[in-house]
C-alpha cells in the first residue's frame, strides 16, 4: 500500500452544475460536490494533496480554457495526480465521450466545438509524470431526464474505455445505466456515497478488516455493495500497475508508512502520533502596528537600498572631510610633501564613485525606482556635464576672443548661462505629462553642469603674468574634484532623503490602511476604513489568486449598479483585486487554504507570482506600483 506526498500531489476537480442550452438539466448538486471533495481531499484525515494543489474548475465558459488547464495541472503532479469531473456526459456520431461545459450544445455534430473532449484528459493523463493516477467520473453519455444525468447503449464501459494506464478509473454507472442525481439531494447519489466514505470510513458491517487503512479497491468494493443495495447504479472500475492499493484515508491512529520506504517496528509508545488537522482561517487582518515585521519583510528591498546609500553617504563624507584637512598639509606650509598626490587620489575617488553610483541607475529603473534612477543620472550630468560644458566654452572663447575684443570673452560664457536658464524655465512649464509623470526630470542637473562649466571656463584664459593657461591652475588647485565631491556629497543627501521617505511611507501605507477579509460559508466579508461590505458566495462567478492580488469576479447576470464602486475592476485579471496576499501575516498556502474550505467550487485559479511580483507591491489594476503610497482603492 502506498501514500502520496500531498506537496507532490495535484488534483483537478472540474464541474458543471448550469447551462444554458435547455435541452440539458441543470445540476446543482454538482457544485456541492466539488466544493466538499476539495475540502476532504485537501484536509484530514484523507488529506491527499496540499491545498495549493487543488484546482477546482466550476462551470468553466470554454473548452480552450479547460484544455490549457487540465494540460498544465496533469503535468505538474509528480506523485499522485487526481482527475474528476460531474456533471453530463455526451456521446457524438463516433461513440466519442465529452463532458458538458455550461454553454455545450447537445448537439452530437456541436459537442467538439463547444463540450471538453475526453481525448483531451486520456492524453493529459497519460503523459502526466505522476506515478499514481486516479480519475473519477460520476456522469453518463446523455442528459435528457430531470432526475437522470441519462445514459446511452455502447458496447464498452467508460471504466474500460478510459485505457490510461497505470490508473484507477472508477465511474459511477455501467455503459448502459444512468446515473442518478436525485431532485433536492445535497450531491448525486454515486459522489455522495463516496465522499461519505472519505469523510467517515466504511462502516463495520462493510466487512472491511478493522484496523486497515481505507484503499482505493476498499472503496470500490464498498460503493460496488452500497449504491446497489439502495436501488442505486453498480459503479465500475479499471486499475492497472496496482493503483489501487493507493491510501485514500489512513487508518485512525497509526501514521503511514513514507512511499518506497520500509515499515519499520516501532514500539507502542513511540508510535508518532497523527499530524494535527490544519486549522481554517476565517478572518484575514492586515497587522496595523507600525512597525511590524511583516511590514519589514515587505519592505526588505527598500530598506537595503537606504542601508547601501547611508554606506556611499558615510565614504563621500570620508572623502570631503579628508580634502577640508589636507590643504593645511601643503608643502608650502612646511607641512606633508604629498599632500598634492593625496588630492590628486581624492579627486579620482570622487569622480570614480559618482560614475559607479550613475551606473547602477539603469537597474534601478529597471527594478521600479526610476525616482532613484534620475537623480545618480543627474548626479552623472553633473560630473561629466560640467567638465564638457567646460571645454567646449573655452574651445569657443579661443576662437572668439581674437575676433571680438579683448574683454568679449566674457559674452560666451553668460550667454551660456543665459540659454541654460531660459530652457530650464521652458522645459518646467512642460515638466508632467497628462498623467502625472515627471518629463524632462534632467533640466535641474543640466542647468547647473552648464552654469558651472561657463563660470570655471571664465578662469581658463590665458594669463600673460603667469604664462599659462587658468585651465593649468585649475586642475592645479583640485577646483574640479571640489566639485565632484560637492555634488556627490549634496546627491547622495538627497537620495537618502528619498530612499528614506519611501521607507516610512511604506511603513505608514501598510499600518494605516486597514483591510479585514473575513470568511464563511455563506461568503466573503471586506471592511475597510470607509466601506464594510459582504457579498455571498452564489453571486460571484469565481473567487481566485492572480500572482500575489486576490480577485473577485461577479457572475455576468449580477446588476452592475450593485458591483463595488470601491473595488477598482482589472480587465487584465478579469475581476475586482480585493487584497494584496502578502499584506496579511499569514502564508500563502494558508489563505488559498481558507479560500478552498470556504469559496469551495468558487475557488478558481491560482496563478504563481512572477519573480517582479512577489517584491513590488500591486495597484488596483493587478499592475506593479512603484511606490507603496501609490495603492489599491479599498483602503
Amino acid at each position: 500500500m502506498s501514500r502520496p506526498d500531498p506537496t507532490r500531489s495535484t488534483a483537478l476537480l472540474i464541474g458543471t452544475a448550469t447551462h444554458t442550452q435547455q435541452t440539458l438539466e441543470d445540476l446543482p448538486a454538482v457544485r456541492a460536490n466539488v466544493t466538499e471533495l476539495a475540502r476532504l481531499v485537501t484536509t484530514g484525515p484523507v488529506d491527499l494533496v496540499a491545498a495549493e494543489r487543488c484546482t477546482q474548475l466550476l462551470d468553466l465558459p470554454h473548452p480552450g480554457e479547460a484544455g490549457v488547464t487540465i494540460a498544465e495541472r496533469c503535468g505538474e503532479a509528480e506523485d499522485l495526480l487526481l482527475v474528476y469531473y460531474a456533471g453530463h456526459g455526451l456521446l457524438d456520431d463516433n461513440g466519442e465521450l465529452f463532458l458538458a461545459l455550461p454553454g455545450t450544445n447537445p448537439r452530437p455534430d456541436w459537442l467538439k466545438y463547444t463540450a471538453i473532449p475526453f481525448s483531451w484528459i486520456r492524453d493529459a493523463m497519460r503523459d502526466s509524470p505522476a506515478r499514481t493516477r486516479v480519475l473519477v467520473l460520476d456522469c453518463c453519455f446523455a442528459g435528457r431526464a430531470l432526475n437522470n444525468m441519462s445514459a446511452a447503449d455502447v458496447e464498452n464501459g467508460l471504466a474500460d474505455r478510459s485505457e490510461i494506464q497505470g490508473t484507477f478509473t472508477l465511474t459511477a454507472t455501467s455503459d448502459n445505466v444512468a446515473a442518478i442525481a436525485p431532485v433536492g439531494a445535497e450531491h448525486t447519489a454515486f459522489t455522495g456515497e463516496l465522499l461519505n466514505l472519505l469523510r467517515n470510513g466504511p462502516p463495520a458491517r462493510d466487512g472491511h478488516p478493522e484496523g486497515e487503512d481505507l484503499t482505493l479497491s476498499a472503496a470500490y468494493r464498498h460503493l460496488a455493495v452500497t449504491l446497489p443495495s439502495q436501488g442505486l447504479p453498480r459503479p465500475r472500475q479499471r486499475n492497472t500497475d496496482l493503483a489501487a492499493d493507493l491510501v485514500l484515508r489512513p487508518e485512525p491512529g497509526v501514521a503511514p508508512p513514507p512511499v518506497d520506504q520500509p515499515s519499520v517496528e516501532t514500539p507502542a509508545a513511540n508510535l508518532p502520533a497523527l499530524t494535527a488537522t490544519r486549522p481554517v482561517l476565517d478572518t484575514l487582518r492586515r497587522p496595523q502596528r507600525l512597525f511590524h515585521p511583516l511590514h519589514r519583510e515587505l519592505l526588505r528591498v527598500q530598506r537595503r537600498r537606504l542601508a547601501v546609500s547611508v554606506g556611499i553617504a558615510a565614504l563621500y563624507t570620508v572623502i570631503l572631510l579628508a580634502r577640508l584637512v589636507v590643504p593645511e598639509m601643503t608643502s608650502s606650509g612646511g607641512g606633508w610633501p604629498g599632500a598634492g598626490v593625496f588630492l590628486t587620489i581624492l579627486d579620482i575617488c570622487a569622480v570614480a564613485v559618482g560614475t559607479a553610483l550613475a551606473l547602477t541607475a539603469a537597474g534601478d529603473a529597471r527594478q521600479g525606482f526610476p525616482g532613484d534612477a534620475r537623480i545618480k543620472w543627474g548626479l552623472a550630468i553633473v560630473i561629466w556635464g560640467v567638465v564638457a560644458v567646460l571645454l567646449l566654452v573655452t574651445v569657443a572663447m579661443r576662437v572668439l576672443v581674437p575676433l571680438l575684443g579683448d574683454y568679449s570673452h566674457l559674452v560666451v560664457p553668460f550667454g551660456a548661462c543665459v540659454i541654460a536658464l531660459g530652457l530650464w524655465s521652458i522645459a518646467g512649464q512642460k515638466s508632467r505629462d497628462e498623467h502625472g509623470v515627471l518629463r524632462m526630470w534632467w533640466r535641474t542637473p543640466f542647468v547647473v553642469a552648464v552654469v558651472f562649466g561657463a563660470m570655471t571656463a571664465l578662469y581658463a584664459t590665458p594669463d600673460p603674468m603667469l604664462g599659462e593657461t587658468r585651465f593649468i591652475r585649475l586642475l592645479k588647485t583640485h577646483a574640479l574634484g571640489e566639485l565632484w565631491t560637492l555634488a556627490g556629497f549634496l546627491t547622495i543627501g538627497f537620495l537618502l532623503v528619498v530612499q528614506f521617505q519611501d521607507v516610512l511611507t511604506g511603513h505608514l501605507a501598510l499600518s494605516k490602511r486597514p483591510l479585514v477579509v473575513s470568511l464563511s460559508k455563506q461568503g466573503i466579508g471586506i471592511q475597510t476604513r470607509a466601506h464594510n461590505r459582504f457579498i455571498a458566495w452564489h453571486h460571484l462567478d469565481r473567487i481566485f489568486v492572480a500572482g500575489n492580488v486576490l480577485v473577485i469576479a461577479f457572475k455576468r447576470d449580477y446588476p452592475e449598479v450593485e458591483k463595488p464602486r470601491e473595488f477598482t475592476y482589472s480587465a487584465e485579471l478579469g475581476g475586482f483585486p480585493v487584497a494584496d496576499l502578502r499584506h496579511f501575516p499569514h502564508t500563502r498556502a494558508e489563505i488559498l487554504h481558507a479560500l478552498s474550505h470556504f469559496a469551495g467550487a468558487t475557488l478558481h485559479g491560482v496563478t504563481p507570482p512572477g519573480p517582479d511580483e512577489d517584491r513590488l507591491p500591486t495597484r488596483p489594476d493587478g499592475g506593479l506600483a512603484l511606490r507603496y503610497s501609490d495603492r489599491w482603492s479599498t483602503q
